[in-house]
Formats: structure tokens, sequence, C-alpha cells
């Protein structure tokens, strides 16, 4: 009996453990993520102790983006409240709001650069900008700042729901996408221009009078010059995904395509393609 006595102190030991580890993570506005334990919520400021400490800290929910909690649940501050419900914004202010995020941009299987990322981005919203019908696209350069601000990048939004990123950004709609582009096959083109000079105007003659007219060494033949080169061609496959999300953080659209083009920019038709499709492009 002790042997179990023993072993089911040993999992409740492990149990609590467990438990202990769990703590609340705020997210603040810079970026930065504070793990330990919310003691309380104040109207201008979060009562705060890091984990294994015990002294407490000050936190003003100014510079707060969410607190998730220890049990799951996830607290937005300010302008990043429920939909609708926020201080600064009202159902007006994100009502038919669109927003571009930048496009994720994997070149030969490998992350691309984020110029590319913004251009298609740009690219994206201008397209759909110039067929907007009814919407309101917040320009691009807003969407990257709120971004920045609540310390959303590449490498953690996917720690976020679509929801919270329209809530984040004031939209109530998201355009999420990805470009790939991967080398492919090389082509080669061979070309050869040649160009003909005669040597002189016609073959030499005596004429009526007896004299000679024209060049004797004349054979009224033509001579031909000709050059080749020779050029290299990179192909490229080119696919791209476009996701559209509303605020709730359902998906209302969800579309891949692969270029029949094998340029690297292919994918500027593709966008093209896509876009015409989606239920935010009015004619």
């Amino acid at each position: 009996m002790n042997k179990y006595i023993t072993t089911f102190l040993v999992f409740l030991f492990i149990g609590i453990s467990a438990i202990a580890q769990n703590f609340d993570i705020i997210l603040k506005t810079n970026g930065e993520e504070m793990e330990g334990n919310v003691k309380a919520l104040n109207d201008d400021s979060i009562n705060f102790t890091y984990k294994n400490e015990t002294i407490e800290y000050h936190v003003k929910t100014s510079d707060v983006v969410k607190i998730t909690f220890a049990s799951g649940r996830v607290q937005f501050f300010n302008k990043f409240d429920e939909p609708g419900n926020s201080k600064n914004a009202s159902l007006e202010d994100y009502h038919n709001k669109v927003a571009v995020l930048p496009f994720a941009y994997i070149k030969d299987q490998q992350e691309g650069d984020q110029m590319m990322s913004n251009k298609i981005q740009t690219e994206t919203f201008a397209i759909l900008n110039n067929h907007r019908g009814g919407l309101t696209y917040q320009s691009t350069n807003d969407t990257n700042v709120l971004l920045i601000k609540a310390g959303i990048t590449n490498n953690n939004i996917q720690g976020y729901t679509m929801g919270e990123i329209c809530n984040i950004l004031g939209v109530e709609f998201v355009v999420q996408g990805v470009v790939s582009v991967e080398k492919t096959t090389q082509q080669n083109y061979n070309s050869y221009y040649e160009t003909s000079k005669n040597k002189g105007n016609n073959k030499a003659y005596i004429d009526s009078k007896g004299h000679l007219v024209g060049n004797p060494m004349n054979d009224g033949k033509s001579q031909s010059y000709g050059s080749s080169s020779s050029t290299n061609v990179q192909n490229y496959a080119t696919s791209m995904t476009i996701n559209v999300y509303n605020d709730k953080g359902n998906s209302i659209y969800s579309q891949d395509h692969t270029s029949f083009w094998n340029t690297q920019d292919a994918y500027k038709i593709t966008l093209k393609y896509i876009a015409k499709r989606m239920p935010l492009y009015k004619k």
C-alpha cells in the first residue's frame, strides 16, 4: 500500500509543479513580453510580479496590448478590446474597413526579404483600392505602424488569431497572403545575324566609245558578314495564396493559384487573377 501512496504523491507533485509553471503573459506595445503573475488590474496600471520573483511592479495599461492569463483567457486593452467596444473607436470606424497585411514571401524555400513582402502588400492594396466599391482601405503605412506598435512581426504573427489582428488594426476585414517563387529550369537561346555588302557597283565593261567603265577587279558578287550570340534565361515557378478574414476570425475567402508564366515577376499576373475573384473586389 505504501508503494501506491508513494506513486500517488509523485504524480500529485508533478501535477502541482506543472500548474505552478503556468504564468500570465503581458504583451506590451513595444513588443516586450512580461511573464509572471498579474496581482491586480487598476484603471491606469497593472500590478505585476515576474515569475519566481516577489518584487511587485506597476505597468501602465496604456503600454499594454493584451494579457494572456494562465487560465487561457485573453484581455485586450485600449483600442484592442472586443470588436466595436473600443474606447477610441466606434462601430462606424471599422465597419467595411479593410487592411492588407504584409505578404509572406518565400524564395527558393527560404524566407524572402522584407522589402519584397511590403512591395507585394502595396501592389495588392493598389489593385483592391482601385476597385473598393463601398469599402475603405487602410493605408499600408498605417497598417504596418499599428502592427509594429502592437509588437507583431512575421516571427510572432502566428500567435494571434485573425480576429485579434482585425481588432488591433481597427478594421472589419484583413487580407493575408503568401507568395512562393522557386527557380526551375534554364533555357539557352542562340541567335545569328548576317549582313551582306557588295564589293562594288557593277562588273567592268567597255562602253560604245571604247572606254573602260567600272572596276575591273569587281566581279559583282556580294560578301556576307555574320555574328552570333547566346543568352541564358532562368525560369521560375510561382504560386500564390490569398485569404480574407473578418473581425470574428472567420475565413470568408481562400484561393491559391499557380502561375502559368515562368518569369520572376509572374506573381503580378497571378495577383490580378485572384484579386478579381475576391468578394472585396468591386467591378
